[in-house]
C-alpha cells in the first residue's frame, strides 16, 4: 500500500476535509507507521479529536475546532518518534494545518 499525494473530494468543506485526515490517519496505522503498546489508545484519543473538531466545524464553532485540531497536532508532536514515525507525523500534519488555514487559522 502507497500513501500518497491525493486530493480529497472536496478542498472547502471541513467535515469532508476531517474524514480524509481520518482516513490518512487510518492508513498509517495500516502500514505501521503508528507503532508499539499504547498505540491502540493514541489512535483512538487522535479519532477523538477530529471527531469532535468535525461536530464543532459542522455546528459553526471554528474557534473550537481550530483548538481541536490543535490538539490534534500537540498530541502528534507528542508521540512523535515514540508511537509515531516521521512518515506519519508529516503526513497528518502536513493535512491538519492545511484544514487549519480553511478555517482561517494564521
Amino acid at each position: 500500500m502507497t500513501v500518497g499525494p491525493t486530493q480529497p473530494l472536496s478542498l472547502t468543506d471541513i467535515g469532508q476535509l476531517l474524514d480524509f485526515l481520518a482516513s490518512l490517519k487510518h492508513q498509517a496505522v495500516s502500514l505501521g507507521w503508528i507503532y508499539g503498546p499504547g498505540s491502540d489508545g493514541i489512535v483512538q484519543s487522535l479519532d477523538a479529536k477530529l471527531t469532535a473538531a468535525k461536530a464543532s466545524a459542522a455546528s459553526g464553532d471554528d474557534k473550537t475546532a481550530i483548538n481541536q485540531l490543535n490538539a490534534f497536532i500537540n498530541e502528534l508532536q507528542a508521540q512523535r518518534g515514540k508511537h509515531l514515525n516521521d512518515n506519519a507525523f508529516y503526513l497528518l500534519q502536513a493535512n491538519a494545518q492545511f484544514i487549519l488555514s480553511k478555517l482561517g487559522s494564521p
